[in-house]
């Protein structure tokens, strides 16, 4: 018997602590610690909370100021981006009455008579210092492309020669 008191004691030495431990430790836990700052420490924390407000102030300030200029600058990209759009419009439009002009001054071109003549004749005098005309020529000249290619014929009746030339004018 002896030998089941003592399990017997055990036993409620075993219950009586977890009970303990069941209704005591839950409230020691909980229980709030207390810290306690002298008046220093106090005054250096709310100097330090103040000037994080301050710069939290101007960072705020500084992040409106920047996003009315990002959006300043998102309008002027917006207006430039139109104003090229309407540059390259009126370019192509100006090409395109360019290119217009071109080939209206071509059709005029085409339709106008060339400026110089296709044939061109010449009559010409062999003049002596000594007396006076003793000659005359006669050519004719046709023009191909922008050059003219033609015969010419003289006589000297001085010497009573005649000679006959070909001609090329650039």
């Amino acid at each position: 018997m002896k030998k089941s008191k003592l399990g017997y004691l055990i036993i409620a030495f075993l219950l009586a602590w977890s009970l303990a431990q069941f209704f005591f430790l839950p409230a020691i836990c909980s229980a709030e610690q207390m810290y306690q700052i002298t008046e220093t420490e106090l005054t250096t924390l709310e100097q330090n909370s103040n000037r994080l407000l301050e710069i939290s102030r101007q960072s705020a300030t500084e992040l409106e100021t920047a996003r009315q200029q990002l959006k300043i600058s998102n309008q002027a990209l917006t207006e430039g981006k139109q104003r090229i759009d309407d540059l390259q419009k009126q370019l192509t439009e100006l090409k395109a009455w360019s290119k217009k002009q071109e080939e209206l001054q071509q059709t005029i071109l085409k339709s106008l008579p060339p400026s110089a003549p296709g044939v061109l004749r010449e009559i010409g005098a062999k003049i002596n210092v000594d007396h006076y005309v003793t000659g005359i020529s006669y050519g004719v000249s046709r023009r191909i492309g922008s050059k003219y290619i033609g015969l010419r014929g003289e006589y000297d009746w001085q010497d009573k020669q005649a000679g006959l030339w070909a001609t090329y004018a650039y």
